[in-house]
């Protein structure tokens, strides 16, 4: 019977082992088969907003002219400007089954602080379509310019609630603004998605905000409604005014010299096949060279250019190297979670030892209690360090948590040599079956 159970726990190790590593392929033109199920297009954002409306446009002309053989299903993840929906994608299996959409988001993030991963965590597919940006107020604010608004801003720092999300292209464009007028300091608020940034503004909750032209165009409401309902740019952040909107000046023009202009950009697992990149890659220019597309583009006033491959990794590195100067006037403090979670494991590991070191015992009892507590020690001591490894990241999770069962399983069962294959087994299944659970059936982000 132990034969058999050591037999079964190898089996169990085994597969987990391959599902573990079945789809981790290196760049070798595996997967020409791909894509054989649905693929899953990630929008860090809430649906409704400017990325999201991007996103599914194309996606449906792929889903209509039946350019990928298979259904592409749209999922929402925000929160975190941006940055939970782009861990989700970051930490697939690199199949091609889950991709991201995303704007430039994805580098200042990192810049900022907010994220600890950036590009480089990613395989890039393709950049498609340009942003304009514009700062837009409720048409009932007192601030009739850029320059109103700036001035506002310095003679009362802090009082303007400016919805930019931490780590976002309009947090960096944001400070941009405070920088190009002497003592200008806004409120920087985190406001979702534009909708949810729309939403915002008309209850009162934000003064102003950087919105895409595409979703300044979606917001504006029908004329002759009341100007609390409704949304009014004060500048348009390109170096040139926009010819569908000529009326919008650019900050420039208003003695404000700042520009700034943002894109759509695919991205992949950073081990995924470089075939099914160059596949994904083709579809999305197929959908962004259709004339239905390209209309609607165009009533939305973002640009068609797109661009892939060896272009595209230059142009992103282009982009960091332009927003990169303000990276640590923009860094963020999080909170560091796994940080208080050791030092509160460390308090009660103390406040423990101290309790049993005022127990007066009999001679045997004490001889017994100070080996169980040299073992209890040497435990928390192995999980003290796991929780510090896995706080920074250092090992995998499957590896370090099978190490950390292993040792504190060793430490209880005294270093008996006959429990160390049962234990070793115990501890290969206990953080082999974890990770499974948590990112397959799941969908939990590990190191």
């Amino acid at each position: 019977m132990s034969v058999f159970r050591h037999i079964l726990a190898a089996i169990a190790i085994i597969a987990l082992l391959v599902l573990r590593f079945s789809s981790d392929h290196s760049d070798t033109g595996e997967s020409t088969s791909y894509p054989e199920k649905p693929i899953h297009i990630v929008v860090p954002y809430p649906q409704g907003g400017g990325t999201d409306n991007f996103a599914r446009l194309l996606g449906r002309k792929i889903s209509e002219e039946n350019w990928i053989g298979e259904p592409l299903v749209f999922l929402n993840q925000p929160g975190g400007s941006g940055t939970i929906g782009s861990r989700y994608v970051k930490d697939a299996r690199p199949d091609g089954y889950r991709i991201l959409c995303h704007h430039e988001s994805i580098i200042t993030a990192q810049l900022s602080g907010a994220a600890n991963f950036g590009p480089d965590d990613f395989k890039p597919i393709a950049q498609t379509g340009n942003i304009v940006l514009l700062v837009v107020v409720r048409k009932d604010s007192p601030h009739k310019s850029i320059k109103d608004l700036l001035i506002a801003a310095a003679e009362s720092p802090r009082s303007i609630r400016f919805g930019a999300n931490i780590g976002s292209p309009a947090h960096f464009t944001a400070m941009k603004l405070e920088a190009a007028n002497k003592g200008a300091a806004f409120n920087l608020v985190t406001a979702g998605g534009g909708q949810t940034r729309y939403n915002s503004l008309l209850g009162g909750h934000l003064d102003a905000g950087i919105f895409s032209l595409a979703e300044f165009i979606s917001f504006q409401s029908p004329e002759g409604t009341a100007p609390d309902k409704d949304i009014r740019a004060l500048a348009v952040l390109s170096k040139g005014r926009h010819p569908d909107y000529p009326e919008i000046p650019t900050c420039v023009e208003q003695g404000v010299k700042v520009t700034s202009n943002n894109a759509y950009y695919w991205w992949a697992p950073r081990k995924t096949p470089e075939l099914v990149v160059r596949k994904l890659a083709a579809v999305l220019h197929k959908a962004m060279d259709h004339p239905d597309v390209i209309a609607q583009l165009k009533e939305w006033s973002i640009g068609t250019e797109f661009t892939r491959g060896e272009a595209l990794g230059t142009k992103v590195e282009e982009r960091i190297a332009a927003i990169k100067p303000f990276k640590i006037k923009a860094r963020t403090k999080l909170p560091n979670f796994p940080r208080y979670a050791i030092i509160l494991t460390g308090l009660f590991g103390f406040v423990a030892l101290i309790r049993a070191l005022k127990k007066n015992p009999t001679p045997r009892k004490a001889e017994e209690e100070k080996s169980s507590k040299s073992i209890g020690f040497l435990c928390f001591l192995v999980l003290f360090l796991y929780v510090y490894y896995f706080d920074k990241e250092l090992m995998p999770f499957a590896l370090l948590t099978t190490v950390m069962v292993f040792l504190i399983g060793v430490l209880i069962c005294r270093f008996k040599i006959g429990k160390l294959l049962p234990i070793l087994e115990i501890a290969a299944l206990t953080g082999l079956g974890t990770e499974f659970i948590f990112t397959a059936l799941f969908s939990v982000a590990l190191p």
